[in-house]
């Protein structure tokens, strides 16, 4: 992982954590999904192979986050797997929180709820027609 420089953490979730990180040769900026690969379980956990090969097959949609690459490192020991995704500056929720909080709260136009909800329902049918069901 001696491409990319972390800059910041971003998340964290049941499967890992996320950092923002700039890919060093070019300045791109990408987002990191580290998860560790537990040890009691021979090579790649099914669980990490269906989100790649989910992810890989999706992330041709305008819709869907992409995935750039897949880099498994094995650190001091541990076998880690990062997914390489491209980085976004904010998700839904904090956009909506940004409008509803603060000095100065205000609702979204109607124009952008519905381009909010056309760009949703575009992945979900994406998803959906490639069988995948998304919770």
């Amino acid at each position: 992982m001696e491409k990319y420089e972390k800059l910041e953490k971003v998340g964290e979730g049941t499967y890992g954590k996320v950092y923002k990180a700039k890919e060093i040769s070019t300045g791109q900026l990408v987002a990191l999904k580290k998860t560790r690969l537990e040890m009691d379980e021979e090579g790649v956990p099914p669980t990490a192979l269906r989100e790649v090969s989910l992810l890989q097959m999706l992330s041709q949609s305008l819709y869907v986050v992409r995935l750039l690459c897949v880099e498994h490192v094995d650190k001091n020991g541990k076998p880690l797997l990062y997914l390489v995704f491209e980085y976004l500056d904010t998700d839904l929720k904090k956009f909506i929180d940004s409008h509803r909080k603060g000095t100065n709260p205000r609702p979204l136009p109607v124009s952008q709820v519905q381009s909010f909800l056309f760009q949703l329902l575009k992945g979900v049918a994406h998803c959906y027609s490639h069988g995948v069901l998304h919770r």
